[in-house]
């Protein structure tokens, strides 16, 4: 497929109509001058260095000359030259066991976490084959489907946990169930299941369906992870040892033996998860071992550019154009610009071909660097090819590549985009695309993501990994929808609660004040009665009150008459007189 990489010089071709049209102008201007002097033929043998249809050739080689130069400025090219390079792989669906009793601590930290670490190395050694991440308690559920993006897998299994699964226990045998259904139904072999779990199988038909799998050519690993002695549970909601129906502490223990006999239904093997690094290159060790399917894989390299042969053209039309004999004076006239034009032409040849050559070489150095894994040097030979050639599409395509594998999405993506602008063919157009949604996927933006990896259909609707993240950032985006409403909701209670709260503490400011005031009312009672009563206790006893002379008189005379009777009893009891004295 052959395309201009600079379409816009292309644009000058609509001087050439114009030329045509006045060179015809001149011709028959021309030809109206000579009638006028006489017969066209003899007026013509007189002229010095007359030599017919030398003037329509001359216009017809310069005409031929500038198509060449514009199109060879333009540089056509063999469209997105690709390269196919053949991976070979398998389908690897890891089962992991997330049910509560894999948050036992027999194996340190915890026994979900070493699982999650050994999926972590195990996709660090893997290249080309594509994993699949199914998570099971009493129920099991597909959290990646089949893709070669391991970056997806890593960053769902940062927020796998028990609390994924809501039906509790270890139901292998629906695992396989869904690992069954994730493979192509289209294939009897380069299939893998590898369950991890601690082996508390409350599900007896897993042996059975281990070898139902086995059959339809699915080779099943199992990782037992855990200890024969076992742990003791940590309740949440208690905050406590776990027990029992009988009160007892429930100790997980792993169950070889079921893991075991799995293994060998499936015709895999079983590895006791004590090394990490040990069983993760025990486990890549078997999947490269097995006999693995061709998957076609396109990789940007460079264009073949044609441009020179162009421009070589332009400037052999213009050499015989200048070698054309004419008149004296008209043909150094002549002689002397094609040489000039020739000579720019020329140097424009060595100039471009210098240029394009170097950027060349750069793309492939980087190219190389970036097969050696060295992401960072890749980058530099990127730019230095880019330096040379801005439109150099494969070279911006690599260098938005090295980018992402050292993890700047941002900058990543912005060279993606400009790609994917640049790319005159819907294949470059998809690749692009596809890789500023993996960008997006890296930084759970979910949305955009989503949108990405549309565009990335839009232009090729057979990608099927677009369609398996797809899929899988669509699902992302549903639970972060609802955690966000969630969220909202919570905020909301949040916030009402908050002012059910100020409505609380303001009343019972209130009732404070209230009860203060009372308080202060009281004290200041008693302070006044207090003060009323040190105010009488303050004046003199027994002071006399003033009285009117008439009472007076009135005491005094009742006052004798007591003493006088007073008298009158003692003479009567004794018999002699007494002598009373006034006091008065």
């Amino acid at each position: 497929m052959f395309q201009f990489q600079h379409i816009s010089y292309l644009y000058a071709l609509g001087l050439l109509p114009l030329l045509v049209l006045l060179f015809i102008t001149v011709v028959i201007w021309r030809k109206r001058k000579v009638r006028k002097l006489g017969d066209e033929k003899v007026v013509a043998e007189q002229l010095r260095g007359y030599i017919p249809g030398r003037a329509a050739l001359k216009f017809i080689l310069l005409s031929l000359a500038l198509f060449s130069i514009i199109v060879g400025l333009a540089n056509l090219r063999m469209g997105d030259k690709s390269e196919k390079v053949q991976r070979k792989g398998v389908d690897v669906v890891i089962a992991l066991d997330v049910s509560k009793s894999m948050l036992a601590q027999d194996v340190q930290p915890d026994r979900l976490t070493r699982a999650k670490q050994l999926i972590m190395r195990m996709t660090d050694k893997m290249q080309n084959d594509r994993v699949a991440l199914i998570v099971f308690a009493g129920k099991a559920y597909l959290q990646v489907p089949l893709t070669i993006d391991y970056s997806a897998v890593k960053m769902m299994l940062q927020g796998v946990s028990p609390d994924m699964v809501p039906t509790q226990g270890t139901v292998i045998g629906d695992a396989i169930d869904m690992a069954m259904k994730s493979f192509s139904q289209n294939e009897r072999k380069y299939k893998s299941l590898i369950i991890i779990s601690d082996g508390e199988d409350h599900d007896e038909t897993a042996i059975d369906k281990t070898r139902e799998a086995s059959e339809n050519g699915v080779i099943v690993h199992t990782v037992g992870i855990g200890s024969p002695q076992g742990a003791t549970l940590y309740d949440p909601q208690t905050k406590a040892v776990k027990l029992d129906e009988n009160g007892s502490p429930v100790v997980s223990k792993l169950n070889e033996d079921e893991m075991r006999s799995i293994a060998a239904a499936g015709h895999g093997t079983y590895s006791l998860l004590q090394n990490t690094d040990e069983v993760a290159n025990k486990l890549t060790t078997q999947l490269e071992s097995m006999e693995q399917k061709s998957l076609g894989s396109v990789v940007f390299t460079d264009f073949t550019s044609y441009y020179q042969y162009f421009l070589i053209a332009g400037f052999l039309l213009l050499l015989i154009e200048w070698l054309l004999p004419g008149t004296s004076a008209a043909a150094k006239k002549n002689k002397s610009v094609v040489a000039k034009t020739a000579v720019t032409l020329l140097f424009l040849l060595l100039a471009g071909y210098c240029s394009f050559a170097q950027s060349n070489r750069f793309l492939r150095q980087g190219n190389a660097l970036y097969e050696q894994q060295k992401y960072k040097e890749a980058a530099a030979d990127y730019q230095k090819a880019l330096a040379k050639d801005p439109n150099n599409t494969p070279g911006l395509f690599n260098f938005g590549n090295s980018l992402y594998q050292q993890k700047l999405y941002d900058s990543s993506r912005k060279v993606m985009e400009t790609t994917a602008k640049a790319s005159k063919d819907k294949t470059g157009k998809a690749a692009a695309n596809y890789n500023i949604g993996n960008t997006y996927m890296s930084q759970q933006k979910w949305d955009d993501a989503v949108n990405a990896y549309k565009n990335t259909l839009r232009n090729n609707p057979q990608d099927v990994d677009a369609k398996y993240n797809l899929s899988y950032a669509e699902e992302m985006q549903k639970k972060q929808q609802q955690q966000n409403k969630d969220k909202n909701k919570q905020d909301k209670q949040n916030k009402d609660q908050k002012q059910d709260q100020k409505k609380d503490q303001q009343k019972k400011d209130q009732d404070k004040k209230d009860q203060d005031k009372n308080k202060q009312d009281k004290d200041q009672q008693d302070k006044d009665k207090k003060d009323d009563k040190d105010k009488q206790d303050q004046q003199p006893q027994g002071q006399p009150s003033k009285i009117s002379q008439q009472k007076a008189d009135q005491l005094l005379n009742a006052l004798q008459q007591k003493e006088k009777d007073l008298q009158d009893k003692m003479k009567k009891e004794k018999g002699t007189p007494v002598k009373m004295e006034k006091d008065w």
